[in-house]
This record gives structure tokens, C-alpha cells and sequence, in this order.
């Protein structure tokens, strides 16, 4: 929707415009910013905006505008789809793209969620909008939107200062909705700025009196003027009343001048209006219109702030061409606007005050009736089930047939109405329906568990569990039982019900995944790999009998997980590389997939195959921008542990900080597990400590400790959490803390995932210098064992290197410890290079071997530098100052933290990009990365510059003769 016409009258509120338009002369030059505007019903914030922005145009701008309504609530991206004037029923364009993602593919469990990569899309959209023209987006009404678009407009809002886009938001006070409250203090707490707009003055309300009857007020008029309290809405409305009344009354015909009435003798106006409600105030006003009028508008009511012609027609039961009178009347009333194909009631207040003048009884018939016109239309199911949902908790027939059969499109279309819906159904048919209750209640508890409830889900799996007569259906809620029941820990429960599943007897389609799920718990909590193993393929072999792709590759990568506890790296490639054959590219499996492209990213570091590992994560994002979980926040922090390790640790922090945190009261949106949490808030506290920036460290550290170890998950993620407090127990002056803390890693459980081998090093060092020689004995052949276990199945790779380094440390041998680092060299792994290094200076120092003492230590203090390490460099000069060893007096150069030579190699890709004018998402194409990580690599570049704009951005690059590397 474009911006609207400007008001006729438009009185004081010039401290409020002269705002607004700067922050358009603002966006114009490139300068992004957010307005929050908030008032009272009728105050004139629309008003306002409309004027603030008017200049816009002229100055190159393009204005969108979308106003929401109370049925924008169940919508999914409703308003922000309108906002951008993107149709999803459309037949081209963004239309047919929207359009599918919203489709989307419902998954092997319905747990594929089609609203995120949509939402991706749309802030794309947003970011190459405003890289080709400055853009202003309008929200008007906001308190109404859909939960999806806010979560979109504070994604937005975060980066608003990187892009030639101005957000306004316009609010009432009421209702309260929690998540635009979260929003409200979101936006504010990114620098928006609060405009709260209060009533007009006196003499402003005299003003505008004046302005709109063609004349100052005599006292009788002031005097009705004052029961509007300054709302300028109020006060043109009961002025039209009275224009209305007066013109009534005329004897002669003569149209009305309210300026021109005569006083009383008491001076009060001889004509009052009754109005203890701006709605009354507008009822009145409208019973002017003729009955015909009022009932049409009325009905339309029903489908929401806008309408099309031939969903009312449907629902009055006539023909679209006996709504030409009524209609065109509404719009020459001004009651109605036309917008695109569609009819929009003129003001919000207008829509509310008709549907609130519907006897309840009647507006309930007829949401249940619009459901069904809607129904017989072809409207989205979405649509159908508002209507049902605004209507009455009764459920009637055909309301049961319908939530019955189309409750799985519902459950994967819009899973919070669908919850809503399928509960109220549910409900009704409960001990009178048994089979329709069974379908029901299965696609609530799946709706359930795909929403993360995972109590909810858990209680409705276990009652239809107790009536269930559906074999299969008994099979697939005892599966979903046993996930949710894992997910938070209680896995000896977990596998009790999946054993008695498979007891049942299942088809051999649910004994298959079922007997896949046994496996995993049995790796998980008995730590029984053998037994794990020949389970896992029994179900494999099940799942190639019958064809079933989703249980052939779930198996698969529960043969992965043996095999890579066993550290058969080499076999475990292949079976991950086999499971993503299976599952393909198909969307049905996308979260399969997604899992199997983790797997074997994993496996590719593990055997030093960095290069392809990176192409992995490569594929894993551009899978994720086409249409998996737009988040990636588990892809985004395997990418930050993979930068760790290959030295790009200003990378790892930006794929990190692209893990958004969407408001103030939601941690980590888009992790389906409570694990990656813990190695989120593990790889950022390692790196801040390894850089000396306390307190940053602090913060992770006091936040991922703060976290329980509950799920197998979580001890398997809680590895760099566990790093990260040691580092900082040593560089506090407590080196038996540290130790202490990594002689933990010598106990692990059975069957756990943790690859110990890259700490033990570190544990051996403190030990030895302890004179703990038993402890680091213990470390040493731990490492010896798992080097043992990799070697026997794979070439020799990182477990065999942090075995070498083990044992010169014990042994006081700088050979093997240089041997490495040739290897860390050849592998591209620059900090555990650098360790490496940094310990056989320490040695040779020992052995009185001085110059090559040196030269070593300057080596590693060169790499700690590059990667920031100004910890390790701290720690390798103290350890060789012991032995009289100093670096050289040119020692080494840090980065600096601020302007051009500031930036890190991506950054300066990015910024040279920018100043060519790509938008985020032709970078994030370009160079392989998300949007997200775009995004922020962005706001990086904004902050150490010193700049506020891609236009600025554009400006330094261009300076320093950037061109494209």
C-alpha cells in the first residue's frame, strides 16, 4: 500500500513533523533509521506520518505502507507481505516465489516450518529495495500484526543503520500484546526514536475548529469542542454529526455552516452531539448511511480491515453485481478506499465500530458462515480457520469436517492457529467421535512438538496413547514421545517407550524409525556402541526393504554417530555421504538433510580435509537461504568452531553474532536443542579469553555456565564452554583450577560424541609445569587411545597430532612438537600451529638452545598476533622469559581496532562490495555466506570506520582505491 492522501485539516504537531522530516531527508542521503509513533485512538498519528513523510517522494524516496487489523493477528507475514505489496496468490513475480516457500513441504513429521524461509525471502527483498532506492516501510496499527511480522520489522530494526531504510511504527496504547511490547523495547533499545503524542492545545483545537466549519467557533461550538479532549479524530467526527443534523433540519435545503449558528442565551450551540465514545461518536455518524449500505459494510466487517467484492457477495449470499450500489456508495461516503484488488475501510476505528455494533449471537453465525464462503473460494486454510477461531467455541458439523481434514496443511501452513483450532476441536468430539478425536489429537501433538512445546506435546501424546485404536497412529506419537522425552533428558524413559513401541509391533515402516530413535538412545545413555551399531542396522536394513527414504536416512546417520564415536572417520564419511544421497534435495527431508550436512562437516575436520569442509558449509548455507531454517543458528555456530580452528577468529565472531538474539526476552531463536547453546557461549568466551578481552569472556562464561548439562546434547557441546573457563582460570593467576577443570575431559561417558584429543595439550602443559606428572601421564595415554582408535580406521589426522604434541611435552622433546606444527602448516590450522610453536621454544629455551628458542617464539608470537592473541603472546613471553629467552625488539604488530586497517580480510571483500553497490544478498551470494553473516559483517565495518551508511561505507573504500579482490 502506498502513502496515504494527506488530511484536509492538518493543525499544530510541528515539532513532531520537523522530526519526521529529518529522518527523511536522513534515509534519503543513506542514513537508515526507526521511528516508533504511539497515541490514543484518533490522536492524529497517522496524520502526522502522513505529513512527516510527505516530502519522500521528491527527495527519491519509495514509501510503503501497510495498516493491520485485528484478523492480522492469525496471518502469518500478512502485514509485512502487504507492507511490500507482495501478493502470494499472484501468478508472477515475488508473488509465486512467497507463495511456494509459504506452501513449503511438510516434512517426514511436519517439522519443516515454511514461514521462515518466506520471512527470509521478504527481508531479502527489504535489503535489495533499499540498496537500489532509499526505502520507508509504515506499519500502521502495529499492535495488531501477526507475530511473524514483528519478528520481521525487529530483525529489520537491528540493522537499520546499514541500509537506506526508515522504519515507522505507529501504535495505540492498547491492546497489550506482550510480543509488540517486546518489540516496542527492542526498537527503543537500537536508538529508535519515541514520538507519544498527546491531545492538542486548546487554542490548536480552536484552530482546527476553524479550519474545518469555514469559520471561528462561537461558544457553544468551543464548548462541544472541548468533549473531544484534544483527539482531532473525536472532534471531526462529532462535527460531521452535527453538519449532518443541521443539514437535516434545514427547512430551505441550504447546506449547513456550523460557523454561522447562533447562540443561545445561556451562549451554548443549539445543536449538541451526545457522545460519551469516539465509537459511539462514529456510529452515529455512519447511521447516516443508507440501511443497505450499513448492512454490506457491516458483513465485511467479518473479513477484515480490507475485503474483496466476492468474498462478501458469498458471504451475504448474492452476486458481486448487487454489491455495485452499496459499495459505491461506502466509497463516495468516504467510508471505503479501493486498494489494489481489494476494499479497505478508510480508518481503522470506522472497521471497529461496525463490527462492534453486530449483536454477538449474530457476529458468531456469521464468522462461522464466512469460514465457509471462504472455504468454497479457495481462500488460504489459514483464513478459514480465523474465521472459525473469531467465531464461537461451539463446533458444528461442518466446522469438524473441515479442522479433519485439512488439519495437517493447518498444523504446517500456520502451526499457532492450528494449536488453537485443533485443540478447540478436539475438545468438543472428546468421548462421542473417538476416531475423528484420534486424527485430531495426533496433529496437535505433532503441531505441538514442531512449536517446541514440549510439555503440551508430551501430555497430548500420552492421553491419545490411552484411547488410541490406530496401530500406526500409536507407533508415530510413541516416536514423538520418546524425541520430546530425550530432548530434555529423561532418555531411560525415552528408550522404555520406544521399546515398548517396537513391542507392538508396529508396520515395518514405524519399526524401522523407531528402531533407528532406539539406537541413538542407546549410544546416548547406556553408552553401548556395539549394541547401538547392530540396531541401528537392523533398521537400516527394515527401512531399504520398504523403501521408506526418511528411515533409510535417519538410520544412516545413527551408523554415523557409531562410527564417529569410534573415530572411524573414513567409514563414517561415506555412510553421511550415502544418507544425503538418499534424502537428496527433496524439501520433505530438509531437517534430515540439514543434520547429515552437519555430520559431515564434522567428519571432513576430523580428518583434516578442511578445504572440503568448508565447501560443506558452504552448501549447508546456500541450502539454508533456499528454504531451510533462515536462522541457521546451528550452522552458524559450526561455522564459528570451524573458523576457530582455521584461524579466522574475526569470521567465527561474526558468524556468531549472526546467531540474533530476537529481542530481549527469546535467547538464541531457531536452536531446537538446548546443546549448541552451550558451545555458542563456549566458542565466544575462548576467543574473547585468548584475546584478553575480560570482560566480553566474563559475560559468555557467567552466561553458558549458567546453563544446565542435561541431555546428552549438552554434554557433548559443553567442551569449549569447559576450554574457555579453564583459559581463564590460568590467566587469573589459578593454573590448579584449570587443571582441575580439563582433567574432567579424562572422564567422559561412554559412548559421548566429545573429542577430547584438542584440549588434552593444554592439560599436559599445565600439568607438567605442576610437576603433576601422574595427571599428565593419564592425559597422555588418553590421547594415545583416541590417536589409536582415528589411526586404525583413518589416515593419521588431528587426534595422532595432539597425541605428538602430548608426548614432546611429557618428554621435554621439542622435535615431535615442531613435526607438528610442520603439520598444522600443512593442514591450515594457524593456532594450534602456534601452540605448537610457542612449546618448543619453551623447550629448546630449557635445553639452552637460545636462537632457535627464539626464532620459534617469534614465529608463534607472528601467528597469535595475526589472530589477535594477545593473551598467548603474554603467556608464551613469560614461559620463555624463564629460560632468559626474549623476542626480538621488533616483536610484532597488532591489528588495529579502528578505521581501514582495521578490517579483516572478509570485511574488506565486504566493504569493497558495498561501495560497488551490491546489496547484502548479492554479497552473501558472492562470497558464500548468509545474509544474516552479510549483515553483520556490515554493521562490523560501520562501527570500526566510524560511519552510519553504506553511503559513508562506499566513501572510505572508494578513498583507498578499493577494487575488487
Amino acid at each position: 500500500m502506498g502513502p496515504l492522501a494527506p488530511p484536509e485539516a492538518f493543525i499544530g504537531r510541528e515539532a513532531e513533523t520537523a522530526l519526521l522530516r529529518e529522518l527523511v531527508r536522513k534515509v534519503a542521503t543513506g542514513h537508515g533509521g526507526s521511528l516508533w509513533v504511539e497515541g490514543e485512538p484518533g490522536i492524529g498519528k497517522t496524520s502526522l506520518v502522513t505529513v512527516g513523510l510527505a516530502e519522500g517522494h521528491a527527495l527519491g524516496c519509495r514509501t510503503m505502507w501497510a495498516t493491520a487489523d485485528e484478523m492480522s493477528r492469525h496471518a502469518p507475514l500478512h502485514v509485512l507481505l502487504d507492507c511490500l505489496q507482495v501478493d502470494p496468490h499472484d501468478a508472477g513475480g515475488r508473488g509465486t516465489q512467497i507463495s511456494r516457500l509459504l506452501r513449503g513441504a511438510p516434512g517426514a513429521l511436519g517439522l519443516t516450518e515454511p514461514l521462515w524461509p518466506a520471512m527470509e525471502a521478504l527481508l531479502a527483498l527489504v535489503d535489495e529495495l533499499s540498496t537500489a532506492k532509499p526505502l520507508i516501510m509504515v506499519m500502521d496499527d502495529i499492535q495488531w500484526a501477526d507475530e511473524a511480522s514483528l519478528l520481521a520489522w525487529h530483525r529489520l530494526a537491528q540493522v537499520v543503520e546499514q541500509q537506506s531504510l526508515l522504519l515507522v511504527a505507529v501504535s495505540r496504547p492498547v491492546p497489550q500484546r506482550e510480543p509488540v511490547n517486546r518489540l516496542r523495547r527492542s526498537v527503543l533499545s537500537h536508538d529508535a526514536v519515541l514520538v507519544s503524542l498527546g491531545p492538542l492545545a486548546t487554542d490548536e483545537v480552536s484552530e482546527l475548529v476553524t479550519a474545518l466549519v469555514g469559520g471561528p467557533p462561537d461558544t457553544g461550538l468551543r464548548h462541544l469542542a472541548d468533549n473531544a479532549a484534544g483527539n482531532p479524530l473525536y472532534l471531526r467526527e462529532m462535527l460531521e454529526v452535527l453538519l449532518r443534523q443541521r443539514e437535516a433540519a434545514s427547512d430551505d435545503g441550504t447546506p449547513a455552516r456550523l460557523a454561522d449558528s447562533s447562540a443561545t442565551e445561556s451562549g451554548a450551540a443549539p445543536w449538541t452531539v451526545p457522545a460519551p465514545s469516539l465509537s459511539s461518536v462514529i456510529t452515529r455518524r455512519l447511521n447516516f448511511l443508507p440501511a443497505e449500505v450499513l448492512e454490506t459494510l457491516s458483513a465485511a466487517t467479518l473479513l477484515g480491515q480490507e475485503f474483496m467484492v466476492t468474498d462478501l457477495a458469498g458471504l451475504l449470499g448474492a452476486s458481486p453485481s448487487t454489491m455495485l450500489s452499496p459499495l459505491r456508495y461506502a466509497i463516495a461516503a468516504g467510508v471505503v478506499v479501493e486498494h489494489n484488488r481489494l476494499l479497505r475501510f478508510r480508518h481503522p476505528l470506522i472497521h471497529q465500530a461496525l463490527r462492534d455494533a453486530i449483536p454477538p449471537a449474530l457476529r458468531v453465525a456469521l464468522h462461522r458462515q464466512a469460514a465457509e464462503v471462504l472455504d468454497k473460494a479457495g481462500a488460504p486454510v489459514e483464513r478459514v480457520a480465523e474465521q472459525l477461531l473469531s467465531g464461537s467455541d461451539a463446533v458444528d458439523g461442518w466446522t469438524l469436517d473441515w479442522t479433519v481434514g485439512h488439519a495437517a496443511t493447518l498444523a504446517h501452513r500456520a502451526p499457532e492457529i492450528a494449536a488453537r483450532l485443533l485443540q478447540q476441536v478436539a475438545d468438543h468430539c472428546a468421548g462421542t467421535e473417538p476416531e475423528r478425536w484420534e486424527v485430531l489429537t495426533a496433529a496437535l501433538a505433532k503441531t505441538l512438538f514442531r512449536l517446541g512445546r514440549n510439555a503440551e506435546a508430551e501430555r497430548c501424546a500420552w492421553q491419545l496413547l490411552e484411547l488410541a485404536h490406530d496401530p500406526e497412529r500409536s507407533a508415530e506419537m510413541r516416536w514423538i514421545l520418546a524425541r520430546v522425552l530425550f530432548s530434555v533428558g529423561r532418555n531411560q524413559q525415552a528408550v522404555a517407550v520406544t521399546e515398548q513401541a517396537l513391542r507392538a509391533h508396529p508396520a515395518s515402516m514405524w519399526r524401522a524409525r523407531l528402531q533407528a530413535l532406539l539406537a541413538m538412545f542407546l549410544r546416548a545413555e547406556a553408552g553401548d556402541v556395539a549394541a547401538a551399531e547392530s540396531t541401528a542396522r537392523a533398521a537400516l536394513t527394515l527401512a531399504e526393504d520398504v523403501e521408506d527414504k526418511f528411515g533409510i536416512g535417519y538410520a544412516l546417520c545413527v551408523v554415523w554417530l557409531v562410527e564417529a564415536v569410534r573415530r572411524d572417520f573414513r567409514s563414517a564419511l561415506a555412510t553421511v555421504n550415502r544418507a544425503l544421497e538418499v534424502v537428496g534435495d527433496d524439501p520433505e527431508y530438509r531437517d534430515l538433510r540439514s543434520w547429515a550436512l552437519d555430520n559431515q562437516i564434522f567428519t571432513l575436520q576430523n580428518l583434516d580435509r578442511l578445504s572440503e569442509a568448508e565447501a560443506s558449509l558452504h552448501a549447508a548455507v546456500t541450502e539454508a537461504e533456499r528454504g531451510a531454517d533462515p536462522t541457521q543458528a546451528s550452522l552458524l555456530i559450526g561455522t564459528a568452531v570451524h573458523y576457530f580452528w582455521t584461524g579466522r577468529w574475526d569470521d567465527a565472531l561474526t558468524a556468531l553474532a549472526s546467531v540474533v538474539v530476537e529481542g530481549p526476552e527469546v535467547t538464541h531463536y531457531g536452536l531446537r536443542e538446548h546443546g549448541p547453546i552451550l558451545l555458542y557461549h563456549g566458542t565466544a568466551a575462548l576467543i574473547a579469553g585468548h584475546r584478553d578481552d575480560r570482560d566480553t569472556a566474563r559475560r559468555h562464561l557467567e552466561a553458558g555456565l549458567a546453563q544446565p548439562l542435561v541431555t546428552v546434547s549438552d554434554w557433548e557441546n559443553a567442551d569449549f564452554l569447559l576450554a574457555a573457563h579453564a583459559l581463564s582460570a590460568e590467566r587469573d593467576g589459578d593454573p590448579t583450577y584449570a587443571r582441575d577443570l580439563l582433567a574432567t575431559l579424562l572422564d567422559i561417558r561412554p559412548g559421548q560424541m566429545t573429542l577430547i584429543h584438542q584440549w588434552l595439550p593444554d592439560l599436559v602443559r599445565i600439568a607438567v609445569d605442576l610437576d603433576d606428572f601422574k595427571l599428565a601421564q593419564k592425559a597422555c595415554a588418553a590421547c594415545a587411545t583416541e590417536a589409536e582408535a582415528e589411526a586404525a580406521y583413518s589416515d593419521p589426522a588431528r587426534a595422532v597430532a595432539a597425541a605428538e604434541r602430548c608426548r614432546g611435552l611429557m618428554a621435554g622433546d621439542p622435535e615431535p612438537l615442531l613435526a607438528v606444527a610442520d603439520h598444522y602448516e600443512a593442514v591450515s590450522r594457524p593456532f594450534e600451529r602456534a601452540q605448537s610453536l610457542e612449546d618448543a621454544a619453551v623447550l629448546l629455551a630449557r635445553k639452552r638452545q637460545t636462537t632457535q628458542a627464539r626464532t620459534r617464539l617469534n614465529e608463534a608470537v607472528e601467528m597469535y598476533a595475526a589472530l589477535g592473541a594477545s593473551w598467548d603472546i603474554r603467556r608464551a613471553d613469560t614461559r620463555a622469559r624463564r629460560y632468559g629467552v626474549r623476542r626480538g625488539v621488533r616483536g610484532s604488530r597488532k591489528r588495529p581496532s579502528f578505521g581501514w586497517e582495521a578490517l579483516s580480510p572478509t570485511e574488506l571483500k565486504v566493504a569493497r562490495m558495498v561501495a560497488e553497490g551490491m546489496s547484502n544478498p548479492e554479497i552473501a551470494t558472492d562470497l558464500f555466506l548468509s545474509r544474516r553473516t552479510v549483515q553483520t559483517h556490515v554493521s562490523h565495518i560501520l562501527g570500526k570506520l566510524g560511519v552510519h551508511s553504506r553511503v559513508e561505507i562506499a566513501t572510505v573504500a572508494l578513498s583507498h582505491n578499493g577494487v575488487r579482490p
